[in-house]
């Protein structure tokens, strides 16, 4: 069932100098959560920006919710402010998340950037299903959560471009590493799109199907604006657009047809 209506902050916590998570109380009209949706959050009080921002849920639980949410104007700056004790305007769960086997053994997850957020709720959701989970997450400087996915991963390896207190490079190859080593019962991912494309194409190279929650273009999250559009295959040898907040954000590797770099 959908939620539209105020929630109250009952946590907020500065992770980086641009990035903060804000945990509030679930409403108990939210039944069912499944990891990879997201909810659309008003970030403004004067109505300027007009859009609602899309945000994933990192972390779900029998009493709250919680978001994970990088500054990048000035909706989610308006959010970076917001007081424990103070409310916030929420409408979801919207999207459809990833699919859950309830037959998954051993699966393997892959976080980049702020796409680490909704994998580390998917971490978290699985582990507590007694999945044995591997992660791979990769930052351009320093790690968020990573004490949670070491804490919820039977291997875990942490990944950084810029930090050398971290393994160096990207996520990609290790990703190619561990399907060499390891045979999963399902992959999931998230990330920016440039890191989507290329472990798809590892993906393609092993003959395997990722699940990836393509969430980094959305705007409005109701699919009106049309500004998260991609392709998708449309039988043997056409395609079609679809809406990543509507028709995904998760869509499976081997049905995305990614435009090349």
């Amino acid at each position: 069932m959908k939620f539209s209506g105020r929630v109250k902050i009952i946590e907020t916590i500065q992770l980086q100098d641009d990035i903060f998570k804000i945990t509030v109380e679930r409403p108990v009209e939210v039944e069912t959560i499944i990891p990879g949706q997201f909810f659309n959050i008003l970030a403004t009080t004067s109505g300027l920006p007009l859009l609602r921002r899309p945000i994933s849920v990192s972390q779900i639980t029998d009493e709250t919710l919680e978001f994970t949410i990088k500054v990048l104007g000035k909706g989610t700056e308006w959010l970076a402010h917001k007081a424990v004790g103070s409310y916030l305007e929420i409408m979801g769960p919207l999207g459809n998340g990833f699919e859950i086997d309830g037959n998954l053994k051993k699966v393997l997850l892959l976080g980049g950037g702020i796409g680490v957020a909704p994998i580390k709720g998917l971490l978290e959701y699985l582990s507590q299903n007694d999945v044995e989970c591997d992660s791979v997450i990769g930052f351009r400087d320093l790690p968020i959560f990573s004490e949670e996915f070491i804490r919820n991963s039977m291997h875990n390896e942490i990944i950084s471009e810029k930090n050398s207190a971290y393994k160096q490079g990207y996520v990609t190859g290790y990703f190619e590493q561990l399907v060499k080593e390891s045979s999963y019962d399902a992959i999931f991912a998230c990330g920016p799109e440039a890191m989507l494309r290329s472990i798809t194409k590892v993906a393609d190279k092993f003959g395997l199907k990722l699940q990836l929650l393509m969430e980094e273009k959305m705007a409005c999250g109701i699919g009106a604006c049309l500004v998260c559009t991609c392709k998708v295959k449309d039988g043997d040898f056409d395609y079609k657009h679809v809406r990543k907040c509507k028709e995904g954000p998760m869509f499976y590797s081997n049905e995305v047809i990614f435009d090349e770099a």
